[in-house]
C-alpha cells in the first residue's frame, strides 16, 4: 500500500512539474494537435476583438440616438415658440407694448394691374 501512495504522489508531482517546467508542450498529444491549438487561440482573439468592436458600435449608436432625440425635442420646442410668436394677435400686442408707429391695416389690400 505504501508503494501505491508513492506512485500517486510521483504522478501528481510529475504532471505539475511537466506543466510548470514546460515539458507538457513536448508531449505527443500537444505536438500532434499544435495547429489545432493555434487555430483555437487565433479564433479566440478574433472573437474577442470583434465582440469589443460590436460593443463600441452599440455604445456609439446609443449615444447618437440620445443626441438625436434631444435635438428633436429642442426643434419641437423652437417650432412651437415660433408659431406662438408669429400669430397676428401676438405681433399686434408686441407692437402696442413697444409703442411702435406701425399699425394694423384697416383698409383691405388691393391689386394693381399693369398693362
Amino acid at each position: 500500500m505504501g508503494e501505491n501512495n508513492d506512485k500517486k504522489k510521483k504522478k501528481r508531482g510529475g504532471i505539475i512539474n511537466s506543466i510548470m517546467g514546460g515539458r507538457i508542450f513536448a508531449s505527443k498529444i500537444i505536438t500532434e494537435n499544435a495547429w489545432l491549438l493555434v487555430l483555437i487561440v487565433l479564433y479566440s482573439f478574433i472573437y474577442v476583438s470583434n465582440r469589443y468592436e460590436y460593443e463600441q458600435e452599440l455604445l456609439k449608436i446609443d449615444r447618437l440616438t440620445k443626441k438625436r432625440d434631444k435635438l428633436k425635442n429642442n426643434l419641437l420646442t423652437l417650432k412651437s415658440e415660433f408659431s406662438y410668436q408669429s400669430r397676428q394677435t401676438e405681433i399686434e400686442s408686441c407692437l402696442k407694448e413697444n409703442n411702435s408707429e406701425i399699425k394694423v391695416a384697416t383698409k383691405p389690400t388691393y391689386t394693381i394691374y399693369k398693362d
